[in-house]
């Protein structure tokens, strides 16, 4: 009877203990092999972490429920437009924490059934719906953008330094006491921030809502045929220096695409737009970002948009010279290995290589001339001429 009273006691506490996903790369949350063991975190009673120095997307459709959520430091989130992440659920509350240097972008729909804990020098911008039903509680250094709705039936703590802009119609909503630490900012239109109670530091403009000095109205991606168009509109404007766009493949990773000098001050309506000449074709991720004359820098939104325009390909540089490297790129990832032939104008074949990727870099020595390269796959055939001097 003892055996049997240990073994029943071995089951009902190893019954008890949740498993663990481990997200171990950067990339979609909904691939297994970026997880250990290609064990996705898709269960309630599942606790996940995502490593140090990685980023994780969920795409849009996607819906998970998983118990605790951990992030290592300097590690991100994104949650596409119709992307949906439960850290618990109703009468299972669940925590997330993170260590410093974490970014998280919520376009879909975050919820918190429990606290939510994050160390020094979070970015949070939320464009979607961020429900926490516990305590926020930041530490230093916090920068948070909101554009959509934020909801805190707990209370939110948070040290020195935070800073939080409410912009185009969003809304903070904390059901306790808010209390941040020393110079701590809060920009938002009147109404825009409402809690139980608030209290604040030293240097610190929290609890009264200031001028936004930037409310923006919309942001838009629109494909054309040959471009993609991006437009954006402010309501008014205060020491707006620049607009800086970005655009990505993978939604994590981003590159500056241009910056647009901002009207400074203005309390009338103003519109923006750019042209991006090379977009990607298939999905494509573009945000936009504005900078004050103080030098903050604040992340307004980030727009999906899936383009299906002509494939193309382009060779430089032309005039070419000797010594330099010569440079093939696709504006498409290629699904199948492109043969890639470079010959002179009488037909002599000169260099051969296989590209797999979107673009190739390599060294050749050539005489003067004109030279022509074609490309040849089942997807796409092209030809591409260069001068050499």
């Amino acid at each position: 009877m003892k055996v049997v009273s240990v073994l029943l006691v071995v089951f009902l506490y190893s019954s008890q203990v949740s498993a663990q996903a481990v997200f171990t790369t950067t990339g979609f949350w909904e691939t297994a092999l970026n997880w250990s063991g290609s064990n996705i975190g898709d269960d309630i009673a599942e606790n996940v972490t995502i490593n140090p120095n990685r980023a994780a997307l969920i795409n849009n459709g996607s819906v998970y429920t998983i118990g605790d959520l951990t992030f290592g430091g300097n590690t991100g989130l994104t949650i596409n437009s119709t992307g949906v992440l439960n850290v618990g659920e109703n009468g299972t509350p669940k925590i997330l924490t993170a260590g410093n240097l974490v970014s998280v972008t919520v376009a879909g729909q975050l919820t918190v059934w429990g606290d939510l804990i994050v160390l020094d020098d979070l970015s949070l911008n939320v464009a979607g719906s961020l429900i926490v039903k516990g305590n926020i509680q930041m530490s230093n250094d916090a920068s948070i953008s909101v554009m959509g709705n934020v909801e805190v039936d707990g209370d939110f703590t948070a040290g020195n330094n935070t800073n939080v802009s409410i912009v185009a119609g969003g809304h903070i909503d904390v059901a306790g006491t808010v209390t941040v630490g020393d110079n701590s900012n809060l920009l938002g239109l009147p109404g825009s921030f409402t809690a139980g109670g608030c209290s604040e530091g030293s240097g610190s403009t929290f609890c009264t809502s200031g001028a936004l000095p930037v409310d923006l109205l919309y942001f838009r991606a629109e494909p054309q045929v040959d471009h993609i168009r991006l437009v954006w509109e402010t309501a008014s404007e205060l020491n707006a220096d620049y607009f800086q766009i970005e655009k990505s493949t993978d939604g994590l990773n981003f590159d500056e695409l241009n910056r647009i000098p901002a009207a400074g001050n203005s309390t009338e309506r103003i519109r923006y737009e750019l042209r991006d000449e090379k977009p990607h074709l298939g999905k494509s991720y573009y945000r936009l970002k504005q900078a004050d004359t103080d030098g903050t820098l604040r992340v307004f939104s980030i727009v999906l948009v899936d383009f299906t325009g002509l494939r193309s390909s382009i060779v430089y540089p032309s005039p070419w010279a000797n010594g330099n490297d010569l440079t093939l790129e696709l504006n498409f990832n290629p699904q199948y290995p492109l043969e890639v032939v470079l010959h002179d104008l009488s037909g002599r074949v000169v260099d051969r290589a296989l590209l797999r990727e979107r673009s190739a870099t390599w060294p050749v020595k050539l005489d003067a001339g004109v030279y022509v390269v074609r490309i040849t796959s089942p997807e796409y055939k092209g030809v591409n001429k260069f001068l050499v001097r």
